[in-house]
């Protein structure tokens, strides 16, 4: 995998020195996180500690290290070397999974001034109005973000064409053209509604007359009362994306989390 470093990024990890490398690209309010373990030598030690940005991968994505550890290595031709094992989020984003060191209020204002409040830099494409944002101190602001994604029925990813950050909700999601055609292949399914039903409740509210709004009721749930909600909120709250399948595939570092498939005309 490509790993650049330096104050400009220019530099690389030459590809016998990268023990093990995973790019992960995933539909949470940091969508890019890279885990790394790296062969030691004193040129690029002084890169690979925490707050220094390198860039991985096809895209060449700029991401944060948060945690970096030195380690010694199994035995590798009879020998042991030191590494250092580091992990790292999309740098646009990366401050949102620290804790607050303040309370965050905000009400009636967009996603990126959400994000922008919380100590990101990333524009949200395709943004919307979020009604009431409550971040208190030693909150971590990456988990109330993705509640509001979810109380408007969508999620947030990485775009790799013009490296940003986007929301999409779930339902125009399935109506993009599909990147990739597979053939009927084996696959672990996962899907049940018994767990379903177990996992993703029923919600409901009430108004401030104090009659009650209810959620997806359509399905006997376990119910969860969540406040200051209305009732297209509260459906969207109960319409989620689960993991179904488990299916295997050649290397393909051109599809990212919130990219469509077709698997046998599904």
């Amino acid at each position: 995998m490509l790993i650049l470093y330096g104050d400009d990024q220019s530099k690389q990890v030459q590809g016998d020195a990268i023990v093990e490398s995973i790019l992960r690209t995933s539909l949470e309010p940091i969508p890019v996180t890279f885990e790394g373990i790296i062969r030691l030598d004193p040129e690029i030690a002084e890169h690979l500690t925490e707050g220094k940005d390198i860039c991985v991968g096809r895209d060449k994505v700029k991401v944060r290290i948060v945690y970096a550890k030195n380690i010694t290595t199994d035995i590798v031709q009879d020998s042991q070397f030191i590494a250092r094992k580091i992990i790292a989020l999309y740098s646009q984003t990366h401050s949102i999974s620290f804790r607050l060191k303040k309370a965050v209020f905000r009400e009636s204002v967009s996603l990126s001034e959400v994000y922008k409040a919380c100590g990101a830099s990333t524009v949200i494409g395709k943004d919307f109005i979020v009604s009431r944002f409550y971040g208190y101190q030693g909150d971590v602001p990456s988990e109330q973000i993705a509640k509001i994604c979810q109380e408007e029925g969508g999620v947030v990813c990485w775009s790799a064409e013009d490296n940003r950050v986007e929301f999409i909700r779930i339902n125009t999601m399935f109506n993009q053209k599909p990147k990739v055609l597979l053939p009927t292949m084996a696959d672990e399914t996962q899907r049940s509604g018994f767990l379903e039903r177990h996992q993703v409740p029923a919600y409901v509210s009430i108004d401030k007359a104090g009659g009650i709004i209810t959620g997806d009721f359509s399905k006997p749930r376990n119910v969860c009362f969540s406040p200051h909600k209305n009732s297209a909120q509260l459906h969207a709250m109960s319409q989620v994306l689960i993991n179904a399948k488990e299916v295997p595939c050649e290397f393909s570092p051109d599809i990212n989390a919130g990219d469509l498939i077709e698997i046998d005309e599904v």
